[in-house]
C-alpha cells in the first residue's frame, strides 16, 4: 500500500513538472494540462480531506497561494501578459509543490500531538514509581479500626517509599498497591510528625524510582503535575503551576519550612503523592514536592523536596528512629498560614465556610486526624483570631504560644460564629 508520504511527494512533483518555464519565460510544460486534469481542485480537495486535522500545514499552503496571487497582480502591469502568466503559474506551482513536499517530509516525523503533549511524557515517565496506600489504624481492643488511604512514591529501588506522616502514623497495617496492580504488605519505618513525612518499606527489588529534585530552585509560574489517588481513584493526574514556591508558614512548629503553593487540584488521598516539575531540561520528571493539603480548589500545598532529602538522610543514619531533641517539640496538629489581604479575598470567593467578618488572624489549612486540634473540633478554613486572649497577627504568634507545651485557649472565627477552644499540645519525639 502506498504511504501518505509517497502520495504527497508524487503530487508535489507532478505539479512542479506541469509548471516549469525556462529563463526566457517560455512554458516548457503546458500549464493547461495541469488545469485540464483538475489537479488544482479535485486533488487539493482530496488532500484537504486527508489532512483535515493539519491546520498549520494548510495555513502555510494558503499563504503560499496568496503570496503568488499578490505578486501576480503587482507585476501584471510591468510585463507582457504571456510572460507574467507563465511566471505566475511557475511560481504558484513551485509553492504548491514545495508545500506538499514539506508536508510529506513532516509526515514521517512526530506529529503536533506527540510534540506538544509534554505533560503526558512526564506522567508516562513518573507514574510507575507512584503507589497507592491502604492503611488500617487503631486496635480493636480500644475501639473500632479506622481505614484510610493515601499516596506515596518509590525513592529507592529496594522498596523504600516516601509519603506523609499523617497518612501512616499509628497504622496497624499498611498495604501498598504498586503501579502494576500488585499488592504487598508495607512496614512503616520512619515517622516525623513535625515535618509530616514518613517512609514505608516493601520487600521488593528493582522497582522504578522517582528522583527528588531541588525545590530551592523552583520558580513561580513553573508547570507542575500532581500524581496520586484522590478518593481511592488510583493513577489520577492533575496539572497546574507553582503559585508561590516559599509560602510561609505552614506546619506545626516554629522551624517548619515554607511550602510550595500550587494550583494543581488535589483532594483526600493525594497526600504523600509527588509534585513533579515540567521544566524543559535534563531534570524533567523530578519530584520537587510531596503533596500534603489543600485549602480550597486551586490553593494546594506540597512539602518541599529539600525537606524530604534531609528527612531521608536522618532516617538512614538512625535506621528509622529519630533521637529526641532538646527541648521537646510540641504538636497541635494544625497547618496554618497568616491571613493576608490577598488570601482573605480569595477564600471569601472560593471557600463557603470562610468567615467574612474577620480582618486579622491565621487560617487553618489542615487538621490532622487524631491530633489535639482534631479532637477539639477544629476544621480547615477556621480562623484563629486570639490566643490566650491576645490578638494574633501572624503564624509566629501561634508558634510562640505552643513552644511552652502548656494549655492554650484559641478564639476561633467560623462562618457560623465565634467560639473558644482549649488545647494541650502533645510532646513529640
Amino acid at each position: 500500500m502506498t504511504s501518505l508520504r509517497e502520495k504527497t511527494l508524487f503530487v508535489g512533483n507532478f505539479i512542479r513538472r506541469r509548471c516549469v518555464i525556462d529563463s526566457r519565460g517560455t512554458v516548457v510544460k503546458n500549464t493547461n494540462s495541469f488545469l485540464s486534469q483538475k489537479v488544482d481542485l479535485g486533488l487539493l480537495n482530496k488532500l484537504q480531506a486527508n489532512f483535515q486535522n493539519r491546520r498549520p500545514y494548510f495555513q502555510f499552503l494558503s499563504a503560499s497561494i496568496l503570496s503568488s496571487c499578490v505578486l501576480y497582480f503587482i507585476q501584471k502591469k510591468r510585463y507582457t501578459s504571456a510572460n507574467i502568466d507563465a511566471y505566475f503559474w511557475n511560481d504558484l506551482g513551485l509553492r504548491l509543490g514545495n508545500a506538499l513536499n514539506l508536508r510529506a517530509e513532516c509526515a514521517q516525523g512526530p506529529g503536533m500531538r506527540a510534540r506538544f503533549n509534554f505533560i503526558a511524557d512526564i506522567v508516562e515517565q513518573a507514574q510507575p514509581a507512584v503507589v497507592f496506600l491502604e492503611v488500617v489504624k487503631g486496635n480493636e481492643r480500644y475501639g473500632p479500626k479506622q481505614r484510610a488511604s493515601g499516596s506515596g512514591f518509590i525513592v529507592r529501588s529496594d522498596g523504600l517509599i516516601l509519603t506523609n506522616a499523617h497518612v501512616v502514623a499509628g497504622a496497624s497495617r499498611v498495604q501498598v498497591c504498586l503501579n502494576d496492580g500488585e499488592k504487598v504488605q508495607g512496614v512503616v519505618q520512619a515517622v516525623d510528625q513535625v515535618c509530616d513525612l514518613a517512609t514505608v518499606k516493601v520487600q521488593r527489588s528493582n522497582l522504578p524510582t522517582l528522583p527528588l529534585g531541588k525545590s530551592s530552585e523552583v520558580r513561580p509560574g513553573e508547570w507542575v503535575v500532581a500524581l496520586g489517588s484522590p478518593f481511592n481513584l488510583q493513577k489520577t493526574v492533575t496539572a497546574g503551576i507553582v503559585s508561590n514556591p516559599g509560602r510561609e508558614t505552614m506546619g506545626n512548629l516554629t522551624k517548619s519550612p515554607p511550602m510550595i503553593q500550587h494550583d494543581a487540584i488535589i483532594n483526600v488521598g493525594n497526600s504523600g503523592g509527588p509534585l513533579i516539575n515540567l521544566s524543559l531540561s535534563l531534570d524533567d520528571g523530578e519530584a520537587i514536592g510531596i503533596n500534603t493539603m489543600t485549602l480550597t480548589s486551586g490553593i494546594s500545598f506540597a512539602l518541599p523536596a529539600d525537606l524530604a532529602v534531609d528527612f531521608l538522610n536522618r532516617a538512614k543514619r538512625v535506621e528509622g528512629k529519630f533521637p529526641k531533641p532538646a527541648p521537646k517539640r510540641h504538636y497541635v496538629g494544625l497547618g496554618v498560614m497568616s491571613l493576608t489581604p490577598d488570601l482573605q479575598m480569595n477564600l471569601k470567593k472560593m471557600a463557603p465556610n470562610f468567615p467574612t467578618n474577620v480582618e486579622q488572624g491565621i487560617v487553618i489549612g489542615s487538621v490532622y486526624v487524631g491530633s489535639p486540634a482534631h479532637q477539639a473540633g477544629l476544621v480547615p478554613t477556621d480562623v484563629i483570631t486570639h490566643i490566650n486572649g491576645k490578638v494574633v497577627t501572624s503564624t509566629s504568634d501561634y508558634f510562640k504560644a505552643i513552644e511552652t507545651g502548656e494549655k492554650i485557649t484559641l478564639q476561633i472565627a467560623r462562618s457560623t460564629g465565634v467560639f473558644k477552644v482549649s488545647i494541650v499540645p502533645e510532646d513529640v519525639d
